[in-house]
């Protein structure tokens, strides 16, 4: 299957985790979207430097229907709450960038939904996609992000500016992968 099959179908297919699914961004989470890149904090970590509305998104959407190399999920927990998103673009036979990972830190608090986000969209990206590595760039004082980053076994390649500031371009290659380790504390988590 092509990766551009696989993109148009998993834009209607839900990824199932253990405590979280990550389900295709539709016109019906448009608001949560929203609400998520327009807090103070995302916008500084995102350096988004407006409020984004309702018709932006749409405008967005209707742009990214229209490519095949790009797949962005609302992150659902199991009460069917949208906590957060996550995206995998610039998608290509041997990489992919990993972005766009916000999650509402009222949800997430005490619930390892950051982990297993990263968890399902690297191993969609290397197991479904098949690319050889990642690409993830990260604001320089985003500490958690950084600290997420590389505990999934990405590597810092350089700085990089992102709208005139600085970012940590990191990259992970599929046989520097640590999913394992965080798997098994995942599982461990979910069985208490």
């Amino acid at each position: 299957m092509s990766q551009e099959s696989i993109v148009r179908e998993y834009r209607n297919r839900i990824i199932m985790g253990l405590c979280i699914d990550l389900v295709p961004v539709k016109e019906e989470f448009f608001h949560d979207i929203v609400g998520l890149r327009n807090q103070e904090k995302t916008r500084h970590f995102l350096n988004q430097q407006f409020l984004l509305t309702i018709d932006m998104q749409r405008e967005w959407y209707q742009k990214y229907m229209e490519r095949s190399d790009d797949l962005y999920w609302c992150i659902r927990n199991k009460e069917g709450v949208v906590v957060g998103v996550i995206r995998l673009y610039d998608i290509s036979s041997v990489s992919c960038t990993q972005g766009s990972f916000i999650l509402y830190e009222k949800y997430s608090m005490g619930m390892p939904y950051a982990l297993e986000a990263e968890i399902l969209s690297l191993e969609f990206a290397f197991e479904k996609l098949g690319v050889n590595f990642i690409i993830n760039e990260d604001r320089g004082d985003n500490k958690a992000m950084n600290s997420l980053t590389k505990k999934m076994g990405f590597q810092f390649e350089k700085e990089v500016e992102v709208r005139d500031e600085k970012f940590n371009r990191y990259i992970l290659y599929k046989e520097n992968c640590k999913l394992g380790k965080y798997k098994k504390i995942l599982d461990e988590f979910m069985e208490r």
